[in-house]
């Protein structure tokens, strides 16, 4: 049952993301809050019960499983450089990260972070920030591997390595 819970835990923080970000329809927005309710109701668990996180997002998992790797995780493609557009949006989303960090919403800031890592994916920054948030919600794998990611891009990057102790 506790993986059952997990995976509930993990559905729910994808459907509260898409709530907060997706620019759904309120129609669309009411029926994810009535989804949320009727799985916590069913499987006995909520937001704030963060020891249920996992390392990895639902998106990340799934990706994963469907043999296509994120775009910040792949190693052996050329690096792609980000235009002078997806800069700036990554500059805005991690703001906007910043800014739900001091509201303590920490699972909005990891999805404005997440993006902002896909549109600049070699900003050490982002993934420092989003280990932050990771980090708040008691998903302490999560912020290891954004640390290492962080430090693999920028090695004298110092506050990743502070972080990541």
């Amino acid at each position: 049952m506790a993986d059952q819970k997990r995976l509930a835990y993990s559905i729910i923080q994808f459907l509260h993301d898409q709530l907060q970000n997706g620019g759904l329809s309120p129609d669309a927005q009411e029926s994810l809050e009535v989804a949320i309710q009727c799985l916590e109701t069913a499987f006995g668990v909520s937001m704030e019960d963060q020891g249920l996180a996992v390392s990895q997002t639902l998106p990340e998992i799934f990706e994963a499983a469907a043999g296509k790797e994120p775009e910040h995780i792949r190693t052996n493609s050329e690096p792609v450089t980000p235009s002078e557009d997806d800069i700036a949006e990554a500059e805005r989303l991690k703001t906007e990260g910043n800014e739900q960090m001091k509201a303590e919403n920490f699972e909005a800031a990891v999805s404005f972070y997440g993006k902002a890592i896909e549109l600049n994916p070699s900003n050490a920054v982002y993934f420092c920030n989003r280990a932050a948030a990771y980090s708040k919600l008691g998903n302490y794998a999560g912020a290891v591997r954004d640390c290492e990611r962080a430090i693999g891009i920028d090695p004298n990057y110092s506050k990743a390595y502070g972080r990541m102790g």
